[in-house]
């Protein structure tokens, strides 16, 4: 469940990172009301691409922290066990 919910956020990230380039080319790439003390302020794609991007890293570092800690638990529990084989054998 950990792995889904990191995945999902990446997932959001990406999605969120295509819709703002998209939305922000639909806009000709333009930079009006981009502020918020500007007259015509507004959500724009621009902004949904800056939140997208900066999601991306944190997701996939958190997906490399939890699978490394999940492959040095199992290579933990197989040392156990060699040794223990070792102790008992």
């Amino acid at each position: 469940m950990q792995f889904f919910i990191r995945f999902m956020l990446l997932a959001t990230g990406f999605c969120l990172f295509t819709f703002g380039l998209l939305e922000w080319q639909a806009e000709g790439f333009a930079l009006r009301g981009l502020l918020p003390f500007t007259e015509h302020y507004r959500w724009q794609g621009l902004h949904y691409l800056m939140v997208g991007l900066a999601m991306i890293p944190p997701s996939l570092f958190e997906i490399y922290a939890l699978e490394r800690r999940v492959h040095q638990a199992a290579h933990a529990a197989a040392n156990d066990t060699d040794q223990d084989a070792l102790t008992n054998g």
